[in-house]
């Protein structure tokens, strides 16, 4: 793919990026030393960059030193898987979040364990255009989510089983907020938007959760887009 005319458009999100992650401390795990070095460079930042390593044990350790708010790390390793390495991150920290950048092949049932555990964030390498990383990253460091549209085609059988058993009766307000988290709004972005408290937000999210039988906001996102309960997100990256 041919992105040279999307270069001042990479420039101009990756600036941005950088002024949201002011406050952000972050781990990054790459198997490729160039990928970990320009993520460094590029839209994070060393002041952000808490921690960086090609291997799962080495992330694990720094992880449990550095306590960062964000993990962002690749499926290929040096040492160690980051599929892997993402699922016990989340089961030994909930509250990280985590962005993975898949660029091999990975199982259906691999995707679902990660929907599962809470991964906020799944991209694969092959549907990357000008921006979308940049803004991947932006949007879970600043409490949202984002799945790909390939990996939602690639759970469909798995997630299968899982849908509820009729169209759930989400009241009107519930699809709004529902909407907006599958959109990859955080909880302070739908208040806003909806003119309503966090708290009025969590109650709503945790209606639509049972409601989805989802367990948690990434699967509930996930089964939303399947269900055609919302529409994709509009993608103003060009992805």
């Amino acid at each position: 793919m041919d992105l040279s005319d999307r270069i001042g458009l990479i420039v101009q999100s990756t600036q941005q990026v950088r002024d949201l992650l002011r406050q952000q401390r972050i781990v990054v795990a790459f198997g490729q030393r160039a990928t970990l070095c320009f993520a460094i460079a590029g839209p994070l930042g060393a002041a952000q960059v808490v921690g960086a390593c090609t291997t799962a044990a080495e992330t694990l350790e720094r992880l449990a030193s550095q306590q960062p708010d964000v993990l962002l790390c690749g499926d290929q390793l040096e040492e160690g898987c980051g599929i892997e390495l993402v699922l016990a991150a989340k089961q030994r920290w909930p509250l990280l979040r985590t962005l993975l950048l898949v660029s091999g092949r990975p199982r259906p049932a691999q995707l679902k364990a990660l929907i599962d555990v809470g991964c906020d964030g799944l991209l694969l390498d092959s549907t990357l255009g000008a921006g979308t990383a940049s803004s991947a990253v932006a949007t879970v460091c600043g409490g949202g989510i984002v799945v790909d549209r390939a990996i939602v085609a690639l759970l469909r059988p798995q997630l299968g089983d899982g849908r509820p058993a009729a169209q759930p009766a989400l009241s009107g307000r519930e699809q709004e907020v529902l909407t907006l988290l599958a959109r990859g709004d955080n909880n302070a972005e739908i208040a806003q938007q909806l003119v309503i408290s966090i708290e009025t937000v969590k109650s709503h999210l945790k209606s639509v959760l049972l409601k989805l039988s989802a367990r948690g906001r990434t699967h509930a996102a996930v089964l939303a887009l399947q269900l055609g309960l919302v529409d994709w997100p509009a993608d103003p990256q060009g992805r």
